[in-house]
């Protein structure tokens, strides 16, 4: 993709291979940057739906920055009917910020990396795994 950071390229790369099954979305932003959405990512159980796109922007900074917050499908709900909970923030739009991708209905996962340190270790493809893995365990 031209005009894209090679950082945001590399990540984009990682991204397709990973969910090579799916569609992997891209919107480049005029700095180098880029808006992603992953389509029918896999989620069932504990939510009603079995999958869900899962949309975020990559900075110019990347891969030395953390890639926060991902963006899930807006209706997110759980099998028990139990609502939602913070650090999964509801009515909310993907992008948040004007831009030229669709707006759409999200739910918000607010999930921040801590350690610095160890953002040399996670890659925007490893760091959507593990939230992905987090909202499995709720």
């Amino acid at each position: 993709m031209s005009g894209l950071k090679v950082g945001v390229t590399r990540a984009i790369e990682g991204l397709r291979k990973h969910f090579a099954t799916t569609t992997v979305d891209v919107w480049p932003s005029a700095n180098g940057a880029a808006f992603v959405i992953v389509a029918d990512v896999p989620l069932g159980p504990p939510y009603a739906q079995e999958s869900t796109w899962v949309g975020f922007f990559l900075s110019t900074a990347c891969p030395d920055d953390d890639v926060y917050p991902f963006y899930v499908r807006g209706d997110l709900s759980r099998l028990d009917g139990t609502p939602l909970k913070t650090p999964l923030h509801i009515n909310r739009a993907f992008p948040e910020v004007s831009s030229d991708v669709p707006v759409r209905s999200a739910v918000m996962v607010s999930r921040r990396q801590n350690n610095p340190a160890s953002l040399v270790y996670e890659s925007p493809t490893l760091k959507l795994i593990t939230v992905l893995q987090w909202m499995l365990k709720q």
